[in-house]
Formats: C-alpha cells, sequence, structure tokens
C-alpha cells in the first residue's frame, strides 16, 4: 500500500472520529439543555397549580364568608323592614298626645325668669368688675347676687322636675312606646345597612383578588408555553444531530474502503490487506449494531407487553426496515 493511501486513510478516519465526537458534544449539550428546560417547565407548572389552588382555596373561603354574610344581613333587614312597616302602620292609629296648654305655659314663665334672673347677675358682676365701688356698695350688690343665684337653683329644679312627671306622663302612652320602638329598629336598620355596604365591598375586593391572581396564573401559562416552544427546538436539534451521528455511524463498510483503498488510477489495483486501525472501526460497526439490534429486541417486547419506551427505543422502532 503506497504511502499517499495510508495519509488519505489516516485523514479520513481523523476526520470522521472529530466529526462524531464534534456531534456528540452537540448532543450531549442540547439534552443537557433540554433538561434544564423540562426541569423549568416543571417549575412553572407547579407555580401555575400552587397559584390557582391558593387562589381558589383561600379566595373561594373568603367570597363563601362574606357572601354567607351578606345573606345573613339581607334576612335582618326585610325582617325589621316588616316590623317597622307594623309598627309604623301601629303608631298611625294611636293619637299623639298634646301638652297640656297649663303646663306649656308654666314653662315658659320658668325659662323665662331663669333667663332674667341669669341677665341680673350679669349685669351685677360686671358692675363689680368695671367700676370702683364703695365697700357698702359691693356687700350690697354680693348679696344680691347670692340672693338671685339661689332664686334662680330654686326655678331649675322646679323646672326639672315639671319636665320628668311630662317625659314620664308621656313616656307612659302607647304612642311613645310604639314611637321608641319605631326609633331603636330604624337605627338598627340603619347600622346593618352600614354593614352590608362593608360586606358588599370586601366581597368586590376578594373578586378583584381573585381576578388579579388569574391573570398571573396566565402569566405563567404563557412563559410554560415559550418553554414549550423551546423544548420542541433544542429536541428538534438534538434529533438532526443523532441523525447525522446515526447517518455516519451506518456508513457501509465496502463505501469506506472503496473511497480508501481503491487508487483512482483507471487501472484497478490489488488492495492490500486490511490494517489494525480499519479493523478496529469495523469491529467497533459491528459492536454498534449488535448493541442495537438487543436494543431494538428489548423494545419490541417492552412494546409488545405495552411498557413505556424511552426516545431512543421508540426512535429504533421507528426505524425498522418495512417489510
Amino acid at each position: 500500500m503506497s504511502g499517499n493511501t495510508y495519509n488519505n486513510f489516516g485523514h479520513f478516519i481523523t476526520d470522521a472520529q472529530k466529526e462524531i465526537k464534534e456531534l456528540v458534544n452537540k448532543r450531549n449539550q442540547l439534552n443537557n439543555k433540554i433538561k434544564r428546560y423540562i426541569k423549568s417547565f416543571q417549575m412553572a407548572e407547579y407555580e401555575i397549580y400552587k397559584s390557582l389552588l391558593n387562589t381558589k382555596e383561600y379566595y373561594n373561603k373568603k367570597r363563601y364568608y362574606s357572601s354567607k354574610k351578606i345573606r345573613k344581613l339581607r334576612r335582618k333587614v326585610l325582617e325589621y323592614e316588616e316590623i317597622l312597616d307594623f309598627l309604623i302602620t301601629e303608631r298611625s292609629r294611636l293619637k299623639k298626645p298634646d301638652l297640656n296648654r297649663n303646663f306649656l305655659n308654666l314653662v315658659k314663665c320658668l325659662d323665662n325668669s331663669i333667663k332674667e334672673i341669669n341677665y341680673r347677675i350679669n349685669s351685677f358682676n360686671n358692675k363689680i368688675n368695671n367700676h370702683i365701688l364703695r365697700i357698702e356698695e359691693e356687700i350690697y350688690i354680693v348679696e344680691k347676687i347670692s340672693k338671685l343665684e339661689k332664686k334662680k337653683q330654686k326655678r331649675v329644679k322646679l323646672l326639672s322636675e315639671l319636665k320628668k312627671v311630662k317625659i314620664t306622663e308621656l313616656q307612659s302612652t302607647n304612642y311613645h312606646k310604639v314611637n321608641s320602638k319605631i326609633t331603636l329598629f330604624d337605627a338598627m336598620l340603619k347600622e346593618i345597612n352600614r354593614d352590608l355596604i362593608k360586606w358588599f365591598n370586601k366581597r368586590k375586593n376578594y373578586h378583584k383578588k381573585m381576578l388579579d391572581l388569574y391573570r398571573e396564573a396566565k402569566e405563567f401559562r404563557n412563559i410554560k408555553k415559550e418553554m414549550e416552544n423551546k423544548l420542541k427546538e433544542n429536541k428538534d436539534a438534538a434529533d438532526h444531530y443523532y441523525q447525522h451521528y446515526l447517518e455516519i455511524m451506518n456508513q457501509n463498510e465496502r463505501d469506506i474502503v472503496k473511497k480508501i483503498w481503491l487508487k483512482p488510477k483507471a487501472k484497478p489495483q490489488q488492495r492490500e490487506s486490511i490494517t489494525p486501525r480499519l479493523e478496529s472501526i469495523i469491529t467497533r460497526k459491528e459492536l454498534f449494531k449488535q448493541f442495537k439490534n438487543e436494543r431494538l429486541a428489548i423494545a419490541l417486547e417492552k412494546q409488545r407487553l405495552g411498557k413505556k419506551l424511552d426516545f431512543y427505543e421508540f426512535k429504533l422502532i421507528l426505524e425498522q426496515p418495512k417489510k
């Protein structure tokens, strides 16, 4: 065999090995990248699930409690409105008690008397404070103020007692009793309506927060979709490199030998014996084919039993020559 032929063979083997190594490295890098994407993909799915679950459990409980509270308050409103309607109807049937004219005149006189006494007391105080008086005059004015104060206290006490008597008299009437109940239930109804508004706002806020979290979950879905696209893109590239790798590994030995050992001359030359390096390559090829056949047999058996196939086993089955 000529030296040129050995050189050509050596270069071919070296190039083939480099190309195979490069393809294997690229495929391994892409497989690692795919693993990272799968992990990120799974994390995104977990975040989506957790977010939706938290949203459903937390805010459904809050909304349920708010709705339950609102239904209870609405029942109270209806109940109190019925009571108020009944009491108002009942009050309209009763005669409103009139205040005695003599009583009103007496109250008015007492009020005027108290106001007049206060005016006189203020006048005497101003005289003491704003004028220079002799001691006798100042003593006289102080005594007058003291008498007026006692007189005022008596009138204030009398007026208070008269009002108490009259209030007690009025409160004993059916009209006043019904009117007091109306006032009470009206105040309670207003308080319930304030609570209703508060719980309506809470439920509205819970609904808004639920929508916000669903929008957040939708963003996670978009991230998941992007990851799916990147995963498919890298998987396609890995498949391409793997296919290229198989094409190189599956080259026919005759083509390799013919490419290297046949001289370019028109006159055919006798082929030299195969070198140990070439024999090693052919041996590796045969071992690889044997390995593929064994894996294929395992894959077909798993397929027959309905077991799950990995990516390589699935490809081996697809690559079988159709009979």
